[in-house]
Formats: C-alpha cells, sequence, structure tokens
C-alpha cells in the first residue's frame, strides 16, 4: 500500500491497485464512529457511444442507460433486493448517477467488514432478465415525469440545451420517458461487461475504520471472483463548438417570480499561454466565480438592496473536456433590469489583491474543514480521481500559491462572449 502526506494538512491518504485494476482510495478518520463505503464506475449519462480497441464496430446505447443499469444492480436472484441486506447490518445504502460516474455507497457504524463485503458483491453480480428490465421502465419512467416537473431540473438542463452543441451534459441523465421505454436487456449487458470490470472500477472509504483490514478484506473478496479478460475501449465523443447554441430565449412556466439563468462559456483554451494544470485551472475559476457572484460579492448585496431579486444568486460550475459552464441563477420580479446589472458587472469584473486574499484563506479553511465530514473528503477523492485519474495531494500549496496577476489574466476571461441567458416567465393568467 503507497501512503502519501496530504500537503499542509494532518491527513494521509492510503492506495493500491489490485491485480485486476481494481483502485482503492483509503483515508481514515478516527474522530468520528461511522464509516462511509463508495464503490464507483466511471461510467456515466455522458457514455452512451464507445468502442472496444480490437472492434471495428462502436456500440451504442440509449440516454438513460447508466441510471437504468443502477437501478437493476440493486436486484438479486431470487426476487432480492440489496437493500435488505444492508437494512438488516443497520446501514445506509444508495447510488447516485452522474454525468462521469454511477456510485454505490454505504454509510455504517458496525459490522465495516460485512458491509464492505455485502457492497462488492451485489455490484460484481450482476442479475438481469428481460422481464426485470421491462418492469423495471415503468419506476424509472415515473421517476423521469417527477424531475420533469422540478422547476430547476428544467431550468439548469433547458440551459445545457442552449449552450452546448454536441456534449452529451445537455442529455438529461435518467434519460427521457422515451429513452427509458428504448433501453433492452443486450444495451444494459454491453454497459455492464465494458464499464463494470475492476480496471474501470474504485473504491473509496473514508472515517473509522482499519486500512489494513480493509485492504484485506477487499483482496481476498476480488481474488474469489472470476472475471472477463480487460478489454481497453474508447468513448466517443465530437469535438465541441466554443460558441453556445441559443444566445437567449424566454420559457412559460408555473413560476410565481421569473427565473433566470445566465450561463457562461469558458474554453479551456483560452487558459492555455498560462501554462497552468487543470487542476489549477479549476480552482482558479471556483475563486473567482465565488468573488464575483458569492454570499458575500457586491453585485449580490447590489442585486438585493434594490429589490431586483428575491434571494441570493446560485452558482454552480460544471466542468467538461473542453469546456467550464458556469451558471448563475436567480428569481427575480425585473429580469431586463437583471439581466443588464448582471452583463454590466461580468463585463466589469475585477480582483484585487486583498480580495484574493481573503478568498484563498476561506478555501484553505474550507479544504481543512473538509476532511472533519467523511463524506465530503469522499467526494472529494472521487471527483479527483474522475477528473484527473488520481487523487491531488497538493491541493493545499495550489490554493495558497494562487497568483493576483493569473487571477486578474483568468478573470478576464469570465465574460459576455459565451453567454447563454434562459429566462422562465410566469404564465398568463396567473396571479401577480
Amino acid at each position: 500500500m503507497k501512503k502519501t502526506k496530504l500537503a499542509g494538512l494532518e491527513e494521509t491518504i492510503i492506495t493500491e491497485t489490485l491485480s485486476n485494476g481494481l483502485k482503492v482510495f483509503l483515508l481514515p478518520n478516527n474522530k468520528v464512529k461511522n464509516f462511509y463505503i463508495t464503490f464507483s464506475t466511471k461510467f456515466g449519462s455522458k457514455d452512451t457511444e464507445f468502442k472496444k480497441t480490437n472492434s471495428k464496430k462502436a456500440i451504442s446505447v440509449p440516454n438513460g442507460t447508466a441510471h437504468f443499469l443502477e437501478h437493476l444492480t440493486f436486484k438479486m436472484k431470487g426476487n432480492v433486493d440489496a437493500t435488505d441486506y444492508f437494512v438488516d447490518l443497520g446501514s445506509d445504502v444508495n447510488a447516485y448517477t452522474t454525468f462521469n460516474v454511477t456510485c454505490y455507497e454505504v454509510f455504517g457504524y458496525d459490522k465495516f467488514k460485512k458491509n464492505l463485503e455485502t457492497l462488492l458483491d451485489f455490484v460484481q453480480t450482476p442479475y438481469y432478465t428481460k422481464k426485470m428490465v421491462e418492469e423495471e421502465k415503468g419506476i424509472i419512467t415515473e421517476e423521469v415525469k417527477m424531475y420533469e416537473d422540478e422547476i430547476e431540473t428544467k431550468l439548469i438542463f433547458k440551459s445545457f440545451e442552449n449552450m452546448l452543441h454536441k456534449d452529451k451534459t445537455k442529455n438529461k441523465i435518467s434519460g427521457s420517458e422515451e429513452d427509458v421505454k428504448s433501453i433492452e436487456l443486450e444495451d444494459l449487458e454491453n454497459a455492464y461487461k465494458t464499464f463494470y470490470h475492476p480496471s474501470n472500477m474504485f473504491v473509496t472509504i473514508t472515517g473509522n475504520f482499519n486500512p489494513d483490514e480493509a485492504m484485506a478484506i477487499i483482496e481476498e473478496n476480488q481474488a474469489k471472483k472470476k472475471f472477463s479478460r480487460k478489454e481497453s475501449f474508447t468513448v466517443i465523443t465530437d469535438k465541441e463548438p466554443n460558441t453556445v447554441v441559443t444566445e437567449y430565449e424566454e420559457v412559460k412556466e408555473n413560476v410565481e417570480n421569473e427565473k433566470v439563468n445566465i450561463g457562461i462559456k469558458i474554453p479551456y483554451s483560452s487558459f492555455s499561454a498560462l501554462k497552468l494544470t487543470r487542476l489549477q485551472e479549476n480552482v482558479y475559476i471556483n475563486i473567482l466565480t465565488n468573488a464575483m457572484f458569492g454570499r458575500t460579492s457586491k453585485i449580490k448585496e447590489s442585486l438585493i438592496s434594490g429589490n431586483i431579486i428575491t434571494d441570493g444568486l446560485s452558482v454552480s460550475r460544471t466542468y467538461l473536456e473542453n469546456h467550464i459552464l458556469v451558471n448563475i441563477i436567480a428569481e427575480t420580479p425585473y429580469p431586463k433590469r437583471y439581466i443588464n446589472l448582471m452583463k454590466e458587472a461580468i463585463k466589469n469584473f475585477d480582483i484585487d489583491e486583498e480580495e484574493l486574499i481573503r478568498k484563498k484563506k476561506v478555501a484553505i479553511s474550507n479544504l481543512i474543514q473538509c476532511f472533519d465530514d467523511i463524506e465530503e473528503t469522499n467526494n472529494l477523492i472521487q471527483s479527483d480521481i474522475l477528473e484527473f485519474g488520481e487523487f491531488n495531494a497538493n491541493l493545499f500549496n495550489i490554493y495558497n500559491d494562487l497568483n493576483i496577476k493569473i487571477a486578474k489574466k483568468i478573470a478576464s476571461k469570465i465574460n459576455n462572449k459565451n453567454m447563454s441567458i434562459l429566462v422562465l416567465k410566469k404564465k398568463k393568467g396567473e396571479n401577480k
């Protein structure tokens, strides 16, 4: 096992790669009483077309396949649901699918070995039948309908559609109702065989546990199983243009006040002259967008004091292969005025050294506090693995080394050049 001390922190991460390719990341925290185990595959909603290296033909699966597979993986022989095992262990089990990962997770306080073994076993023991697939379609389409009724979900995915030409992030993670109905047993089997091989998966454990025991349990568990020969593959993607699809759109919805999403599409290529790593670029964008639109930002305070927005600004960042999407959502009774003020603020945004130092201190403080929360720690490790292929132990130093000259150059790239604005307007006839 390899032990790596995290720069600037009293933390050590333990890593190992098994002979079958499964990667393991362990970060114990004996100050807490519980543990958090995640078993993840690098298979998300975007991965709908892939080609094995030794095959001439690409394989395509419908949108929503990764999410559908997440549901079915809980099903086991004998009409048993894996959830039942964890109820008996007194633990909480769940799973989720994002654009780039499917993750199975367990929170527990006791019976660590049994929890870990059970998680590994049910994920690595697929059992699917045509009947199960057909029955699950009804359950998932109801889930799709529920999410489609959520205003925030509509807002963000419609914004993705307006910003992205080809990148599959614009597709709903669950797929549409039509997508779900089109998924067949063969699609799920092809996806599982390709993406659920141990070499494409990783285990992350945080919280109160013994790392030597954890590693021994995983090694013993994997040694008992037979896996197919590892086959390398490539996920097929199309090059995404720097422009947005739609610069402005209004959509009528059941909203009390108009909601506005301002989306900014930033190509990574605009930072190439700065010769930064991808992680450094992401850190600068996080810091700068927090300074520009965060809880203590000048523009937020000005908009609230002027009664232009009803609450705060909700800021999110989505990191794609070649672009960063920054989305700022607000509820406003004056959408035109709000949009004009935001455009002006973005156009004239700058950051001084004093503010950068404040943001650095907050970021470092948040990083230190993150390791007190075993879920946040686990998520931090996972996000690094998915984005960079490994956990970066040097994040503290990256924050510490933030430079005002570079910050100003990157700030200049957060502009109105590739912007998409979506307004959800109140339907006619609704009360003011």
